[in-house]
């Protein structure tokens, strides 16, 4: 088990306060920017920074990049970045085409602009122009690149810079590399590197009809009939779109754009696929009525897509967790890493977590205990009946079912098309609405009167369902609990953005309290959430102690001890509802060939309403060996 200790770093380097772009740094900016400067000098490429809100992780990057001769700050979203050029004019904000509009076609995004369509070159564009760009005679899309590309710091988003360095290529490399809010670089890595295809645009466009046999055998998991699939789809797009540009249509220029990216795509992907194909995945998603073939893992494709784009990658968040495991998944080798960590300066007495122990809401249970839930969540609103504040449903169908079933008509909800619209509605009004939602636990800035209290209704488990977090939680569990312990963190900073905001957080599912002392969630877990938690019923210095103890037995192969030891810990309130104890049981008895032992560790497991696929993938092996029995 990791444990990171808090940054004593108490030195200041002269440059830092020279670049410093604001008159009256917060406590330890100065120093971060310095320990981070100092790794630098000493070699390290690779530098982690979690440091809890309040910090000013935004400063620093700054600080960083007016130090260095040329810098990228990459964030999650657009709105961040506005942040950034709101708070240091001088960097420059690059966006994808998107958001601007095409000087030719005014009622067009440039995304869909005559240059793109049809390969004409457009009197607006930066071609053999180079001593006469202004403002009022250059396309918007290539003005505000025109003035990133000779910037010193660059801001844009992951995606658009994910494109850019990898395929279109005007930006080059850089001095330093910054990820703000590092933590999402996987998951958006994985998504970047998906392909999708919906049955609708293929019929649209193609008039190819994606039939269930071939979606069983691409479920087959058969690199070379997914290559030769996505081969045929790219030639049916190339077909197609030499005919569209034959036309000279106002109305064909969306469709042009989305074939043009639909190849390209195509291209990439196999590329991407023929390098590992092992660790790839074919899904089909039932809802959406959409092919997927997505990565399990990108730990081979971070270095050359992005990290090798800088001499320097500094990776900040308020909630990294645990560097060693976040290196690993993004293939960096821990000694090139310089790890520093620093405590969100808020006082957690303003940000309280009330548990309630009544109503279990797993798979099994919620059936019968999300109506008696009702109540509670009825009386957590009448206490801030003049107050704004959300609900965390993690699903559309708990967001459903609490809208049914609670009679206020204070709540608001969005469906899957209406998200941006109901939140600022949410933000804009005086009235003390409630917006209830499964997906507002991230990027969203509540500061204030805009939220001061939040319901988290179910634990945000990654939903087993979806076959990539299947197959990846298969194979490794830590990141299962990482990414949920990572929703709990983030869902409970939404309401204090501030010195001195405040929010009560409450946890309606009953499983938080045992779910936080399991071993792997009670790592994750910072020390400023977990003494937020009202009536803390865990002393996690003697748990990790009796940890260490279970596993010395184990590796002096003194498995009986073990056992014994083991066998203790499943009566120990510390350990109540803990994984931990079972799992080394189950390992233990497996071990030693007592399967009959197994069986029964695995089953008071699960009697307690808990659920863990690899425990039920074990009691079906243990079946065909005729220990188990599931009649």
């Amino acid at each position: 088990m990791m444990d990171w200790q808090y940054s004593d770093y108490s030195k200041i380097n002269p440059n830092a306060k020279k670049h410093f772009p604001f008159d009256n740094p917060r406590d330890n900016q100065l120093e971060t920017v310095s320990e981070i400067a100092d790794a630098i000098n000493h070699g390290y490429k690779y530098i982690v920074l979690e440091a809890g809100t309040g910090t000013g992780k935004s400063a620093i990057a700054a600080t960083l990049s007016n130090m260095s001769d040329s810098s990228y700050i990459l964030t999650i979203t657009k709105q961040l970045q506005d942040q950034y050029l709101r708070d240091f004019k001088d960097f420059k904000v690059v966006k994808g085409r998107s958001n601007f509009r095409c000087q030719n076609y005014i009622n067009k995004s440039c995304s869909e602009g005559k240059c793109l369509t049809e390969g004409f070159e457009c009197r607006f564009s930066l071609k053999n122009r180079e001593n006469e760009i202004r403002k009022d005679n250059t396309c918007p899309y290539y003005y505000q690149k025109y003035l990133a590309l000779h910037a010193k710091t660059v801001v844009s988003n992951y995606y658009y810079m994910f494109l850019e360095l990898n395929y279109v290529k005007d930006f080059q490399k850089r001095d330093l590399l910054i990820f703000d809010e590092a933590h999402n670089l996987e998951s958006t890595l994985m998504d970047e590197l998906t392909l999708e295809f919906s049955k609708s645009d293929l019929e649209e466009y193609l008039d190819y009809n994606l039939r269930c046999e071939k979606i069983e055998e691409l479920n087959s998991n058969n690199y070379l009939n997914w290559i030769e699939f996505i081969n045929e789809i790219k030639e049916g797009y190339l077909e197609e779109l030499n005919k569209l540009e034959r036309l000279d249509k106002l109305e064909l220029a969306e469709k042009i754009a989305f074939i043009k990216h639909q190849i390209n795509d195509c291209s990439r992907f196999i590329e991407h696929l023929t390098h590992d194909p092992k660790i790839w995945i074919f899904d089909w998603d039932d809802d959406y009525q959409t092919a997927q073939f997505k990565p399990l893992k990108v730990d081979n494709y971070a270095k050359n897509t992005l990290f090798d784009y800088a001499d320097v990658c500094i990776f900040m968040s308020a909630t990294i967790l645990d560097w060693k495991l976040f290196s690993k998944w993004l293939g960096i080798p821990e000694d090139e890493i310089y790890a520093i960590r620093h405590k969100s300066p808020f006082d957690i007495n303003n940000n309280p977590i009330t548990a309630y122990d009544e109503y279990n809401l797993s798979r099994k249970f919620i059936k019968v205990n999300a109506q008696k839930s009702i109540g509670s969540i009825n009386e957590i609103l009448d206490k801030h009946k003049n107050e704004k504040g959300i609900i965390h449903t993690v699903s559309g169908k708990c967001r459903d079912f609490l809208i049914d079933n609670i009679a206020d008509e204070r709540l608001i909800a969005h469906d899957r098309h209406n998200r941006s619209e109901m939140l600022e509605e949410f933000i804009s009004s005086d009235e003390p609405l409630v917006l209830i939602s499964p997906s507002m636990s991230e990027g969203v800035d509540l500061p204030g009167d805009l939220c001061r209290f939040q319901v988290i209704y179910k634990l945000p488990f990654p939903d087993w369902g979806d076959k990539q977090i299947n197959q990846r939680a298969g194979i490794d569990r830590e990141w299962y609990d990482y990414r949920t312990c990572l929703n709990l963190v983030q869902t409970h900073g939404r309401g204090v953005r501030y010195d001195g905001d405040y929010c009560h957080t409450y946890v309606i599912d009953s499983r938080f309290r045992s779910y936080i002392r399991e071993a792997f969630p009670s790592k994750f877990l910072p020390d400023t959430f977990k003494e937020s938690i009202e009536g803390r019923e865990f002393d996690l210095k003697e748990k990790k102690r009796l940890m260490e103890i279970g596993d010395f037995h184990i590796e002096n192969n003194d498995y009986e001890s073990a056992i014994i030891f083991f066998k203790e810990l499943l009566n120990n309130e510390l350990f109540k509802n803990d994984i931990y104890p079972y799992l080394k049981l189950s390992n233990l008895y497996h071990e030693t060939g007592l399967f009959e032992c197994e069986v029964q560790v695995i089953m008071r497991f699960l009697s307690s309403g808990a659920e863990y696929n690899h425990f039920e993938k074990r009691l079906k092996e243990l079946a065909d060996m005729g220990y188990f029995d599931f009649n």
